[in-house]
């Protein structure tokens, strides 16, 4: 909202000289100009930012998937999309879209030949392409966690479903596997073990708390889009979504509130969102912007929401006289 305060008005008194005489013209006092005085803008630009500061705390406590004691989740490894189930030109506009969404929120991204990491597949059978999929190649799901998420994976419908293989890494930017530490411990029976039973080992020590020594980091995102569901979008809506949930760990059913976001795509709404918003590019930005070792990521990422998205103070100000 644009508040602009008027300069109070000053009277004058003003002596005239007539015939030799002096009368006084009383002041006049001056007419309401019905706008806002100083002290009324900065008062209203304080309550805006408290408003706001409240529903960047709520949107990303909502969207974000979070882990105790643990980091939230990003690429860290650079991002290689590939895009299959479209024709060649929706495709390459998907892709090319991606790429600018990626490149905006300072994701790392990859170079024109590279390894895919992050599918995007679009196809009219999706549970049978996923259950094919899974039978080949059951390294593909991670199921470190338990097979509970997987299995609502495969069998909740829905227009777009989103999977992430999460992994571990160092505060260097190594890897964390499970072959850290039996590769120091070759030869042993503790070694074999760790190895198989597939557990990550970190090595690397901190001296502080308020560091993490390993942070949650993206190793490859499947993203399945139903092409039944998403006939009345255009692909610039599904593009866009897709960027959202696949650059980020998120919750696509997070309760948003009256926030403008991409997540609301495939709920029901007589205006659907048209591509990000303010609101989800801040969101990606700051992901990427703030020190994701530090204890404090979440309240730092949203300071920087605020930061974006609150209006310069040059806005608040009002017009010189």
């Amino acid at each position: 909202m644009r508040v602009v305060a008027a300069a109070a008005g000053v009277a004058l008194s003003m002596c005239t000289a007539a015939f030799g005489q002096q009368s006084v013209v009383q002041p006049r006092t001056p007419a309401s100009s019905g706008k806002a005085p100083l002290d009324t803008v900065t008062v209203e630009a304080q309550r805006e930012r408290k408003e706001l500061e409240r529903e960047v705390n709520e949107f990303v406590f909502a969207v974000a998937v979070r882990s105790v004691h643990d980091s939230l989740s990003r690429w860290n490894t650079p991002v290689c999309p590939l895009v299959a189930g479209l024709p060649k030109e929706q495709g390459e506009f998907v892709l090319a879209r991606l790429s600018q969404i990626a490149t905006a929120a300072k994701a790392p991204l990859a170079g024109e030949h590279c390894t895919a990491n992050f599918y995007v597949i679009v196809t009219s059978q999706p549970e049978l392409l996923l259950k094919k999929w899974q039978a080949r190649d059951r390294r593909m799901f991670d199921t470190r966690n338990g097979m509970g998420s997987l299995r609502r994976f495969l069998d909740t419908p829905r227009a777009v479903r989103v999977w992430y293989n999460v992994g571990l890494a160092s505060t260097d930017g190594n890897p964390i596997t499970s072959d850290s530490l039996a590769g120091a411990l070759v030869g042993s029976s503790v070694g074999l073990n760790l190895l198989m039973a597939d557990i990550p080992t970190n090595t690397v020590r901190m001296g502080t708390r308020l560091r993490y020594s390993a942070v949650r980091s993206l190793s490859s995102v499947i993203v399945i889009v139903d092409a039944n569901s998403v006939r009345e979008l255009n692909f610039g809506q599904l593009a866009d979504y897709v960027g959202m949930v696949g650059l980020a760990e998120v919750n696509q059913d997070a309760e948003v509130g009256p926030v403008p976001t991409i997540l609301r795509l495939f709920r029901t709404s007589p205006d659907p969102p048209q591509g990000l918003s303010a609101w989800d590019q801040a969101f990606l930005g700051s992901l990427y912007g703030i020190d994701q070792a530090s204890v404090l990521e979440q309240p730092m990422m949203k300071r920087s929401m605020v930061s974006t998205l609150a209006p310069s103070p040059e806005a608040k100000q009002p017009p010189p006289r």
